[in-house]
């Protein structure tokens, strides 16, 4: 009786009626994605590169995240493994619907250092990927804050150097720290070869702290040769260390300006390589190599970090990658030997090296 009830209301016009509008109004509706294979993270504009210390807003599309979400936003070193920080986790604001995108915006605290960082944007639920989700991966270097970068030309041609001099391009808190750091570089010098006869190059001399130190230091048979991009800089040692065997002239960040070749016994570069670029840097080695006699050498500090993998940073401070600019200094024929090592930060450390043409 029932098979046959249901065999024939189903052959009345209402019953035919009310199956062809439930297949309509099912073929309507989307169906929800199985898996979260479709799920996609935009990154829209990031930016070239991040302050240390800081935070940027990574403004995000998300896109087919068939159920209840959250980004997750950490930092990888340059090796590919994750940063020594805390990864920062959004739940996305609402349940997005099925196959809809939504846009939010992720606060994400900087590494507290320099270096070739990537930024890796995943979705997770509970605390694991999402399957098969689509993140996003952004190279993104990250540099010092920018409080410390340095326009130096600005600094000299605002500072009051008859004054001031000592703290125009330090950190020192007085002049007597001032003239016992110099005091200091020359007894390491002076273990390091220096003479009262040497002909030395001081590129990057500043305001002339290297030579207050050997202006009773070196004889009349010695030479000091001081060179700065700084026009004010300049000025004032001509005016301030009047000898005959001293002489200063402005120079550019990649080149020298002493045309004797082959004249000095000892080129220092005391804080140089610590702001120039790691091209810089080359095109001053090479400047100071024609300027060396044959047994002269470079002594020169820089700043180094595994994190970086070439050079990272601004004029304030450039951390660059120790085995790069061994590499750097071996193409144009030195040899390196490490003279001090100290700490720098966590993940960094300051090398003095001296550098012997082959």
């Amino acid at each position: 009786m029932k098979t046959l009830l249901r065999s024939v209301l189903g052959q009345t016009v209402i019953w035919r009626a009310l199956r062809q509008m439930k297949r309509a109004v099912t073929r309507a509706q989307p169906a929800p994605p199985a898996d979260p294979r479709d799920a996609v993270v935009t990154w829209l504009n990031p930016p070239p590169a991040a302050e240390a210390k800081a935070a940027l807003d990574a403004k995000l599309r998300v896109e087919h995240v068939a159920h209840p979400a959250a980004v997750r936003c950490r930092w990888l070193t340059r090796f590919g493994t994750p940063f020594d920080a805390e990864p920062t986790t959004v739940p996305l604001p609402r349940p997005p619907f099925p196959h809809a995108s939504e846009e939010v915006t992720v606060r994400v605290p900087t590494p507290d250092v320099v270096g070739d960082f990537t930024l890796e944007i995943d979705l997770v639920r509970g605390g694991e990927l999402v399957e098969a989700a689509r993140g996003v991966r952004v190279g993104l270097p990250v540099v010092g804050p920018r409080a410390t970068d340095i326009d130096y030309h600005s600094v000299y041609r605002t500072a009051n150097l008859d004054e001031n001099h000592w703290w125009v391009v330090g950190a020192y808190h007085s002049k007597a720290e001032y003239e016992k750091s110099s005091r200091e570089r020359l007894g390491m010098l002076t273990g390091f070869g220096l003479t009262p006869d040497s002909h030395v190059l001081d590129v990057g001399c500043g305001t002339g702290q290297m030579a207050g130190a050997m202006l009773d230091y070196l004889t009349p048979r010695g030479r000091y040769a001081g060179t700065d991009i700084g026009v004010e800089a300049i000025r004032f040692c001509n005016r301030t260390f009047r000898r005959p065997n001293f002489a200063f002239e402005v120079g550019g960040l990649t080149t020298v300006p002493f045309a004797e070749n082959g004249t000095f016994d000892l080129a220092i570069f005391f804080s140089v390589f610590t702001h120039t670029f790691a091209d810089e840097t080359a095109l001053l080695l090479a400047e100071a190599k024609r300027l060396l006699k044959p047994g002269g050498v470079i002594i020169a500090d820089v700043i180094t970090s595994e994190l970086v993998e070439r050079g990272a940073g601004h004029r304030g401070e450039m951390v660059v990658n120790k085995d790069h600019f061994l590499r750097l200094a071996a193409m144009l024929g030195y040899t390196a030997e490490v003279l001090g090592r100290w700490p720098w930060n966590r993940h960094a450390e300051r090398f003095m090296f001296k550098l012997r043409p082959q």
